[in-house]
């Protein structure tokens, strides 16, 4: 069978599997891709049924992902040194039955070296392997779709050397069991009918050659009493013709020759002489090339005015690298997003959209907001003092101040960083933003203070109204729909979010204990990229956010995301350490 069959762990790289099958049905239908072993019956040979399913396609996919080499079982055993585990059972049938094997690394994974393999598995370290991403899934899964479709062209050979057409052991007498007989028996057959038709081929040629002459026609009349009993009533002037032969040859035309009314006495001897039309070849259609993605799109780039210089806004389609000169340089959201940028001089700024295909740019000129121009100087009059109602408001966050933060994730290999928030300016109820860390970028990013938003920073992720205590009287907090969610890379979009007040409790952090107003927020869409995609779909975002007056800004938050099929992908913490 021409298949392709998906070899995957489900704890490493089910997410991708599934979606690479969605990505093939369209491509060889889904009678040809094949995904998992089901219906294994009740005391079957598992290890049979995997062969079986294996052995009956051409060409083996290995997702390889970060954990695939590393997996343990509940003994803390790597599970490929068990003889019996799926994925080695499934890719050592196939490098020891000749079935092409491709390796396809996913999430960063690196190709497993010969020495970290089992003895059986070592083959697997010389397969060419391909690199497939999510923030270039078509154009990499185009590149793979166009070598599968070359393994399963008609005529491709599988690797190993095809079998003999009868076994060596029964010319030899082998082992006397007389396992190779039957099939001896049924090549003796097709060989005598192909001699057959070698030899009356070869009579045919001669009478064709010989022409008219008595000594042909001899010959003929000889080969005519050996190949039939039944003759004609002109045995010179009938040509002896095999039913197979006459059967083959076109039909016979007169020709406009002198010789036509000896040739017209003879048909039979002329459709011999006719030598036979070649079998048809069948003209194998070559296999259409994959589409190539589709050119980027910068469908939006506009300025906006802003405290620290100016806001550059985009939104951008089918691009797989981003970058905005002269500053801040590559960008990490590919589809839309807000940059504020410092000017101080008119600049102008270049949008660049780039992928396999094509590149594309914008331009915008950006002028600094002008100084504003003091009066002339006037007598000084003596101000009354101002009523003390009329001050600045002291839990409002002010120029300077600064909040030092600690993150963790779930995960080990989750970073675990500090990071450090600046107010740079507030003009009315805005608050900018300025974050910094080690090992990451400095960036700007803006806040209204009395309205519920979320800040979405590409280095730590989404910030729910940070300063929300110090500008909303959180005892009269209601409920808070109908406000912007940004979207989840890569594509996952059209959220919708609500955030509401749950209560009030102490809160310790590393900077202390708190007396904090406790928020809830939801964050949710429908699920879009149906079952073989709901691992890694994102359909939930739920946080806690706890705000304490005092502080300004939140004192911790708590923020997990939920996958379609219910599980919990990332859950991270952010901690106030200190604040000035």
């Amino acid at each position: 069978m021409d298949g392709i069959f998906i070899s995957y762990r489900r704890d490493d790289s089910a997410g991708y599997a599934g979606r690479l099958y969605d990505r093939l049905i369209p491509h060889f239908g889904a009678e040809r891709v094949f995904m998992d072993v089901e219906g294994i019956e009740l005391g079957a040979d598992f290890v049979t049924a995997i062969e079986e399913a294996v052995g009956s396609c051409r060409v083996l996919v290995v997702i390889i992902g970060d954990e695939w080499l590393s997996t343990q079982d509940k003994a803390g055993r790597r599970r490929l040194e068990d003889p019996h585990d799926f994925i080695r059972l499934e890719t050592v049938t196939a490098l020891q039955r000749g079935i092409r094997v491709v390796p396809v690394l996913v999430g960063g994974a690196l190709m497993p070296r010969a020495e970290d393999l089992p003895q059986d598995l070592k083959p697997l370290a010389r397969r060419q392997a391909i690199e497939v991403s999510h923030k270039q899934w078509d154009a990499t899964t185009a590149e793979l779709i166009q070598a599968l479709e070359g393994m399963l062209a008609p005529g491709t050979a599988r690797e190993s050397r095809p079998q003999p057409l009868v076994d060596p052991s029964a010319l030899s007498g082998g082992s006397g069991n007389g396992s190779a007989q039957p099939f001896v028996r049924r090549a003796w057959p097709k060989a005598a009918g192909a001699m057959a038709v070698l030899l009356v081929a070869l009579a045919a040629g001669w009478v064709w050659l010989g022409g008219n002459s008595g000594e042909a026609d001899s010959k003929r009349a000889d080969s005519e009493r050996w190949m039939t009993a039944e003759k004609p009533p002109d045995d010179r002037e009938t040509a002896p013709v095999a039913p197979v032969v006459a059967a083959a040859a076109p039909p016979a035309t007169t020709p406009t020759t002198p010789s036509a009314t000896t040739a017209a006495a003879r048909p039979a001897a002329v459709a011999a002489r006719v030598p036979p039309a070649p079998p048809a070849v069948a003209v194998e259609t070559p296999p259409a090339a994959a589409s190539p993605p589709p050119k980027p799109v910068i469908r939006v780039f506009q300025a906006q005015a802003d405290p620290a210089g100016a806001r550059l806004c985009y939104a951008v389609a089918h691009a797989e690298f981003l970058t905005l000169s002269p500053h801040p340089g590559e960008l990490q959201r590919l589809v839309k997003d807000c940059v504020v940028v410092a000017v101080t001089e008119t600049t102008t700024f270049t949008l660049r959209a780039r992928n396999a295909v094509d590149t594309v740019y914008k331009s915008i000129s950006v002028s600094p907001r002008p100084l504003a121009v003091a009066p002339p100087a006037a007598t000084p009059v003596p101000e009354a003092p101002r009523p003390a109602a009329e001050a600045a408001p002291a839990g409002l966050p002010r120029v300077g101040e600064s909040w030092t933060y600690r993150t963790s994730g779930k995960w080990p290999t989750s970073p675990k960083r500090s990071i450090v928030i600046a107010v740079q300016s507030v003009a009315n109820g805005v608050v900018t933003d300025g974050l910094r860390a080690e090992g990451l970028a400095s960036d700007t990013r803006r806040s209204n203070g009395s309205r519920p938003m979320f800040m979405s920073w590409p280095a730590i992720g989404n910030e729910f109204s940070p300063y929300l205590a110090a500008f909303v009287d959180m005892n009269r907090m209601e409920t808070l729909r109908g406000f912007s969610t940004p979207d989840m890379e890569p594509n996952w979009s059209q959220w919708y979010s609500e955030a509401k007040r749950i209560g009030q409790e102490t809160v310790n952090v590393p900077a202390g204990s708190f007396h904090a107003y406790k928020v809830e927020v939801w964050s949710s869409r429908s699920a879009t990229g149906g079952p073989m995609q709901a691992g890694i779909e994102p359909v939930r975002v739920h946080y806690l956010i706890w705000y304490a007056p005092d502080a300004k800004r939140y004192v911790k938050m708590q923020r997990r995301v939920l996958m379609a099929s219910g599980l919990e992908a990332e859950r991270d913490i952010f901690e106030l350490v200190a604040r000035r």
